[in-house]
């Protein structure tokens, strides 16, 4: 029997304790929690005086003078054009666990709460799962301090410019980086001491950390790192269904609550989509994979739970597109037969891939909250956007066949006036435009003449100002190099040079 859940015990009725969640629960349409959940509030405190207070107000909190709230308020508002830029952190989390923690520490949680859990999702929401992490951490250490890492990264990286000429960081922006070193090294280090002798309760909170170490690569650079957080992953999963198997001797037969389990497919989800776009820019001797394949997922994803709201079966095309060039290094050019079919195989899903329609994606993820026909047509654009980078990117892959190839698909100097168009006319709206840098990296690659280029430049910047993920400033550079190489070898004659470009290990998302 388990214990009386805390939804039941608040409305003062009896719990019949058979499970989590509990049959009263579920009549009653309440979501079940078998402990009292944290509470996400305006100010210091949820009732009293203090109520809708925050700190600065001239408020004294333990008998200290809390004179330096301006220069934090100084601090996130010195980039204006970034995302949450208008909302300071003022300790507003209410759990004990949290007022233990030092002042930093507090400082960087309040900082997730607010501005990471917008940066790694479409569109924000009461249900955001990145925000729901935080009550994983509350339990567990490792969380704790890997969210507090990817916290100090993103501050640290507001101190820095796109160009990164003569950025000479303030001391506030260096000892964040040095907050976000240090609690990076301790969370790998306890991470490792837990996929040591794994305890499968913390199953979820291991997965969550891996993944958020996923995303703190995208603030460092994008490049490698995140490959060995994707394999782990895997492995942890592989070992979890070996124990969920009934002949197993650590089998464990729970049954978590739907909170617990839509948190575990949103997290799987996210790491199929790092092992999707990871791959299409990885080498084919590393390229990454992941046990969950999405379009075998048993529901889809709502866009309001969406990171980068890429349709799946565009997701599915990219993947495809991905693994027949990884089939290119294996193939003998010679057999006429193979590469034929190959080819043939590869038109189909690129003509398919042209064909999606984007009008009609968007109009069937149509959330409550996205209602006008504005919204849904911009929604659409954005599938637009992955759905040209996507053909785009198949046509390169389809080059490197060496074979005469016959496709409806829109020829590449169609496509790259139509997606810059796009890109440009998402710009408006900063929720969908941070999600674009796939897109804009690929049609960076296909640029022909220094004005587009420039165009693309100047997306990635806005990007920049957007995210602070250096992953953007990275791509820059690669593309960079690529036009310097264009430029001296005339159109890179060889077909195969396509790929090389994108066999470093970048995710780029």
């Amino acid at each position: 029997m388990h214990a009386a859940c805390w939804t039941c015990r608040s409305r003062t009725i009896r719990c019949d304790q058979t499970r989590i969640p509990c049959a009263k629960c579920e009549k009653a349409g309440l979501e079940c929690f078998e402990q009292r959940p944290l509470r996400w509030v305006k100010g210091i405190a949820i009732r009293g005086k203090m109520r809708g207070r925050i700190l600065g107000e001239g408020v004294k909190t333990s008998g200290e003078h809390l004179s330096a709230q301006p220069e934090r308020k100084e601090i996130l508002h010195c980039h204006a054009k970034s995302l949450t830029t208008d909302i300071t952190p003022s300790f507003a989390l209410q759990d004990p666990c949290i007022h233990a923690l030092d002042r930093s520490s507090r400082f960087y949680l309040d900082y997730y709460n607010i501005r990471i859990t917008k940066l790694f999702i479409l569109y924000d929401s009461e249900s955001n799962p990145f925000r729901s992490l935080l009550t994983y951490a509350m339990d567990n250490s490792t969380l704790q301090k890997c969210i507090i890492a990817v916290a100090a990264r993103h501050f640290a990286n507001t101190g820095h410019s796109f160009d990164q000429t003569d950025d000479t960081l303030s001391p506030r922006f260096v000892n964040a980086n040095l907050d976000a070193l240090h609690f990076k090294k301790q969370t790998i280090n306890a991470l490792l001491l837990s996929l040591s002798n794994p305890d499968p309760s913390q199953k979820d909170s291991i997965m969550s950390t891996i993944l958020l170490l996923v995303f703190l690569d995208l603030l460092e650079s994008g490049i490698e790192g995140w490959k060995y957080h994707l394999h782990g992953a895997e492995g942890l999963v592989n070992l979890s269904r070996s124990l969920l198997e009934p002949s197993a001797s650590g089998y464990i037969n729970s049954n978590p609550g739907d909170t617990v389990q839509e948190t575990r497919r949103f997290v799987a989800r996210q790491f199929s989509l790092v092992s999707t776009f990871g791959g299409a820019l990885s080498g084919s001797k590393s390229s990454p994979g992941f046990g969950i394949d999405l379009d075998e997922s048993r529901s889809q994803e709502s866009i309001i739970r969406s990171f980068l709201g890429c349709p799946v079966f565009l997701l599915g095309a990219i993947r495809y597109f991905s693994n027949q060039r990884h089939v290119i290094e294996t193939l003998n050019m010679d057999d006429d037969l193979s590469i034929h079919n190959h080819v043939r195989d590869t038109v189909t899903m690129l003509e398919l891939t042209a064909k999606f329609d984007c009008l009609e994606w968007a109009s069937k993820s149509v959330q409550s909250s996205i209602s006008s026909a504005w919204e849904i047509q911009k929604l659409s654009l954005l599938s637009e956007a992955y759905r040209t980078a996507a053909v785009l990117y198949g046509k390169r892959v389809l080059r490197a066949f060496k074979a005469s190839i016959e496709t409806t698909a829109p020829d590449s100097e169609e496509l790259v006036l139509r997606l810059l168009g796009v890109i440009d006319s998402l710009k408006c709206d900063p929720a969908l435009f941070k999600c674009l840098l796939w897109p804009t990296f690929i049609i960076g690659l296909e640029c022909q003449t220094h004005g587009e280029q420039q165009v693309v430049i100047g997306f990635l910047k806005m990007l920049w100002d957007l995210t602070f993920c250096l992953n953007v400033i990275n791509s820059s550079k690669i593309l960079r190099d690529h036009w310097k190489r264009k430029h001296f070898d005339g159109n890179l004659t060889s077909e195969r040079s396509d790929l090389n470009v994108i066999e470093q290990g970048w995710l780029l998302i």
